[in-house]
């Protein structure tokens, strides 16, 4: 059998310093790792103490720590003691090392301790954890009261769902079937962007578009990555609400948990999951960690401490294979022609980028678009809007991008058209839809640029509307079928 090499810095010995209450608790900690100690204490009852716990060596010294043991080993060094003097006392004479922790009382580790690193949180700090995880139970025993209480759960999604609405969706699911309940996971528009409809192909779970006798029938309805007011007609009467949007007036639910300093729903749903030690298997890891990363654009917009939590616990647990799959099929070959034809009828004013498609095919177009364009130096915002028709009538679709620095494109989205529409969203990303009835295409770019400029001067209005106008007598995409070959 091969001998282990052992290499600087895998000592097992330690050195503990001083007399406090802290020194026991330690030794316990490091002799039950197989970990030797030696202590230096001004204690003499310290050292009866110790006397039975194997691989300790006790020295008593001098009552004020003054002078440094002949005998001291090499780091790394825990001094244990309750005054701030004395530890900077005993740092004083300590050998140069970042290796140093101060094991002190509640009032010293609340102060600053130069000089030292500390092993454990205070116990206030230990405390803040604590209440947390014990608000997020409360939060999940709720959840799974109301769910045994139900026969006919649902949970619903705005629109074309978005990755952090299914991974959050699948989360909740997955709380309610461990409370024995299994809930409809519905959509309420209709799935546009490819990785979506490759995600939910992939994932073993009937997610489907809600039949309104779906919503009749059910007694508890939850509403997920969204809220009731998103819905501009017919909003769901939803006992369950969970969202990081921005936070609507009329929002109202027996259960509300709106966070908008989140990134990700997902993040929200998978710190239920954690905290309540619910299993995440692979699909629903996937699923929560796919949300999340492109809601926060891999974490660099948007994210804060719970979303890095979030992704930190599900990276290991996700499939790899797939997520690389995802990741390499952003662009469907359909929109390649609409990315060309809309960077090539841009209109630059200032740091903006507008495009007006007029009508399109899917919304999904705008957001890629949008996506591309912020890219380029020298634009902090960028407007995608285009004329889109469905089951659900006719509405113009306006996206929103920025860069989060040179302002908010939330309140963007919500000043110019929240008065006529649905608008929300954050500081880097928001989306607005205003419906529509029979309005030709010179009304809708009026109704775009007059709301989305108020401030601009009418002659300036006036010319950006003609050359909207003027694009959209180009030469539209061409069917991209017409550039198959075949087989």
């Amino acid at each position: 059998m091969p001998r282990r090499r052992i290499t600087e810095g895998a000592s097992r010995d330690v050195t503990i310093i001083g007399h406090n209450g802290q020194v026991v608790p330690a030794i316990g900690l490091f002799v039950g790792g197989g970990i030797r100690v030696r202590v230096y204490t001004a204690s003499p009852e310290l050292e009866e103490q110790l006397a039975p716990y194997p691989g300790v060596s006790v020295t008593v010294v001098a009552d004020d720590y003054g002078q440094r043991p002949p005998d001291l080993p090499p780091p790394p060094y825990f001094v244990a003691v309750d005054r701030l003097d004395i530890a900077e006392r005993i740092r004083g004479w300590l050998p140069e090392s970042v290796a140093r922790f101060v094991l002190g009382s509640e009032r010293l580790l609340r102060k600053r301790t130069p000089g030292f690193l500390h092993l454990h949180e205070s116990a206030a700090a230990l405390r803040d954890r604590l209440e947390v995880r014990l608000a997020t139970l409360r939060r999940v025993d709720r959840l799974m009261e109301m769910a045994r209480a139900s026969q006919r759960a649902v949970i619903l999604m705005y629109g074309d769902p978005d990755p952090d609405a299914i991974g959050a969706a699948l989360g909740l699911r997955a709380i309610w079937a461990a409370a024995g309940r299994t809930p409809l996971v519905r959509y309420t528009g209709e799935v546009q962007r490819y990785q979506n409809k490759l995600l939910l192909s992939w994932l073993r779970v009937e997610i489907e578009r809600l039949d309104p006798a779906e919503l009749e029938q059910a007694d508890l309805v939850a509403v997920v990555d969204a809220q009731p007011g998103f819905w501009r007609e017919d909003p769901p009467r939803a006992q369950v609400v969970i969202d990081h949007h921005p936070v609507r007036e009329d929002t109202a639910a027996d259960y509300l948990d709106l966070r908008p300093g989140y990134g990700a729903t997902a993040s929200i749903i998978t710190e239920y999951l954690a905290e309540a030690g619910l299993a995440i298997d692979r699909q629903l890891a996937t699923a929560l960690l796919y949300g999340i990363t492109t809601d926060t654009d891999d974490l660099k917009r948007h994210a804060g401490p719970a979303d890095i939590a979030a992704y930190e616990l599900l990276q290991h647990r996700a499939d790899a294979t797939f997520r690389q799959r995802l990741d390499k099929s952003q662009i469907p070959m359909t929109v390649l022609d609409w990315i060309s034809w809309g960077i090539g009828h841009r209109v630059v004013h200032r740091d903006l980028c507008l495009i007006h498609f007029g009508n399109v095919p899917t919304a999904d177009i705008m957001v890629q678009v949008a996506d591309l364009v912020l890219l380029t130096h020298g634009i902090a915002w960028v407007v995608c809007s285009g004329i889109r028709r469905d089951d659900a009538g006719r509405r113009l679709v306006v996206v929103f991008r920025g860069d989060g620095h040179h302002g908010d494109v939330g309140k963007r989205a919500r000043d110019a058209f929240a008065d006529i529409g649905s608008a929300g969203g954050h500081r880097t990303m928001a989306r607005a839809e205003i419906p529509l009835e029979d309005q030709d295409h010179e009304t809708v770019v009026a109704l775009l640029i007059d709301n989305l400029f108020r401030r601009m001067a009418p002659s300036r209005r006036r010319r950006m509307r003609l050359t909207l106008n003027k694009h959209l007598e180009a030469r539209r995409p061409a069917d991209p079928d017409i550039y198959e070959l075949g087989a």
